[in-house]
């Protein structure tokens, strides 16, 4: 029952989770432990995949059973769990999944969340334990290329169907709702993570003006370069106050943190003579773009829930469209993909108030695509930050992964870290086309942030 070293668990202490917890119904034979996610994929927590074998004592025979479940535990590194605030984190991802996620999911026909077995403590420390979602054939897909439309389309409906629950649980049992929601908190836009936050997004906007000015050989981006720079030191807190201060009308549970990293979808064959048949091959997911361009999503699910709040929609909606999307899409298709959102969120809802027409219509009025639309538009330079903060790990290169550890060694304070990654031509060219979009679109108008 030996596990490999770095992804190790104490087999005798999973046996007793499992048990007390029913978590596993057979007698367990063997478990192996091995990566959970790909080098480079989890940055706050340590995930692992167990799978366990064993049997079913019945009368005349025994008949073999498996099973696999993701695990996640905090990260080792003392230093590297306090200067990221992991534990933080990691605590409002277990009250997520035991307080916020079996609330909203009586509100939807199936969870768009994996299956949580246990969230809490065990002998070890901190502990989550959740459903296998790639044993049952979903796959994260490649960043690098983006998500095409089909793609985009089905996370809008999934997402407005979570919106929908959440608006639900709050018109149909607001207290329940209320006292829910209290047990996460904002985790990176309170004042406790302020500094060091409010570094890393500062760090990452100079990182992009840097490559924007070495990219700027012909002066097309001299004027979007001087008014990012206006907008540099004043970000920060206009995304602080926009989310710790969220509209009482048109406010709702957010994921928090929904990028191509936390998303897996099951896909389908393209072609006519596949049968529909599911894929499920390894090859398929990030290595393999050519099979990528042949299949079509047909489910999908969000996970890592360290980031859930209660804020405006759009904040998930513009998180995921800057963080997974490239340029070409969001210029041809934003309008479209706002549209395909609210007719979802409309159709959730109707499902949710069959009995209360006037409910319904007031909510349809209150999420309506006109006021969808003036909401993703007024908070857009969030889409902005989020990029340019994250664009690193989506862009980043595998073989050469900053040590977070011995980054947090040697820096004790927000203030003393930067950037370390190596960036990639494809972080460059994708942080161009950003620039352009926000200059080219009027995004970068200093009115536009203070006159909020």
């Amino acid at each position: 029952m030996a596990c490999e070293s770095e992804y190790e668990e104490n087999v005798d202490n999973l046996r007793k989770l499992f048990k007390a917890n029913n978590i596993v119904s057979f007698n367990i034979q063997h478990i192996q432990c091995s990566a959970g996610s790909s080098s480079g994929d989890n940055y706050m927590s340590v995930v692992k995949r167990i799978q366990i074998r064993g049997h079913h004592n019945c009368d005349n025979y025994r008949d073999s059973n498996f099973m696999s479940v993701i695990i996640k535990r905090q990260i080792p590194s003392l230093s590297r769990r306090q200067l990221y605030r992991c534990d933080e984190a990691f605590c409002n991802e277990i009250m997520a999944y035991n307080h916020v996620i079996p609330l909203l999911d009586r509100y939807m026909s199936e969870s768009v969340f994996p299956k949580c077995f246990y969230a809490g403590h065990d002998d070890v420390g901190e502990i989550i334990v959740l459903e296998d979602l790639k044993e049952i054939g979903y796959r994260m897909q490649n960043r690098l290329t983006g998500l095409d439309l089909n793609f985009c389309e089905l996370v809008m409906k999934q997402l407005a169907k979570f919106h929908a629950a959440s608006i639900a649980a709050q018109r149909l049992d607001n207290a329940m709702f209320r006292d829910k929601c209290k047990q996460v908190c904002e985790i990176v836009y309170c004042k406790e993570a302020e500094e060091f936050y409010k570094n890393i997004l500062e760090t990452s906007i100079q990182e992009s003006l840097n490559s924007l000015r070495s990219s700027n050989v012909d002066g097309c981006l001299t004027e979007p370069i001087r008014l990012i720079e206006k907008l540099q030191y004043k970000l920060f807190a206009k995304i602080q106050c926009y989310i710790t201060n969220p509209p009482d009308h048109m406010s709702v549970m957010c994921h928090g943190d929904l990028w191509m990293n936390n998303i897996m979808f099951t896909t389908t064959s393209s072609s006519r003579d596949s049968s529909n048949k599911s894929i499920t091959d390894d090859a398929d997911c990030q290595q393999n773009g050519a099979k990528a361009a042949n299949r079509v999503p047909s489910d999908v699910k969000f996970f890592d829930l360290q980031a859930m709040r209660f804020a405006s929609p759009v904040f998930d909606i513009l998180h995921f469209i800057y963080t997974s999307t490239k340029r070409d899409l969001r210029d041809l298709y934003t309008t479209h993909l706002l549209e395909i959102y609210a007719l979802a969120l409309s159709s959730n809802l109707e499902e949710q108030f069959t009995h209360s027409s006037s409910d319904l219509d007031s909510l349809r009025d209150t999420y309506s695509l006109p006021n969808i639309t003036t909401e993703y538009y007024k908070h857009v330079l969030y889409g902005l930050a989020i990029c340019m903060w994250i664009l690193p790990a989506v862009t980043f290169d595998p073989n050469n992964i900053p040590n977070l550890d011995a980054i947090s060694e040697m820096n004790r304070s927000a203030k003393e870290i930067k950037c370390t990654q190596k960036l990639t031509p494809e972080y460059h060219s994708r942080l161009r086309d950003l620039a352009l979009e926000f200059y080219q679109n009027g995004y970068l108008n200093l009115s536009h942030i203070d006159d909020q």
